[in-house]
């Protein structure tokens, strides 16, 4: 896969690169949103496409399972949520599984971009200003001797 569009030296992406071949249409979508959500706020990086690519699928496996178990519940109330088996057990159904599989990996993929309010933090390196700067403390015990 070819990368262009480098900031001279930076590893910030300043052009998104085309998504890959084997996603579908959503998925090619969600690639292009949030690489282009990425890369005006320059988080977007060479070594990060994967974790982009994961996203993208996995929104696109999200919103699938959201639609199959709105339509499972349109015929009957709450048949998107529980498979009943022959034998008259109950379980989650795959639909739901699905849903929470891709919720988790989407998550993970907010985290590693910052996209969520505690990793943005984080990644911003925020500082609770109640807590004062270790660095300057030292820095102003040692000028005082």
């Amino acid at each position: 896969m070819k990368v262009v569009g480098l900031d001279q030296g930076s590893d910030y992406l300043k052009k998104l690169p085309s998504p890959p071949t084997y996603f579908g249409s959503k998925a090619k979508a969600h690639y292009k949103r949030f690489g282009s959500i990425l890369i005006s706020g320059n988080q977007l990086k060479r070594i990060h496409l994967p974790a982009l690519e994961v996203l993208a699928e996995n929104y696109e496996q999200w919103e699938w399972a959201i639609r199959e178990i709105r339509t499972k519940n349109k015929n009957t109330h709450g048949s998107g949520y529980i498979q009943k088996f022959s034998s008259g057990a109950k379980n989650i159904s795959v639909e739901v599984t699905l849903k929470r599989d891709a919720e988790k990996a989407i998550m993970q993929c907010f985290k590693q971009f910052g996209l969520d309010p505690r990793s943005e933090k984080e990644l911003k390196g925020s500082m609770d200003p109640s807590q004062g700067d270790l660095f300057e403390g030292f820095n102003q015990r040692k000028n005082a001797f």
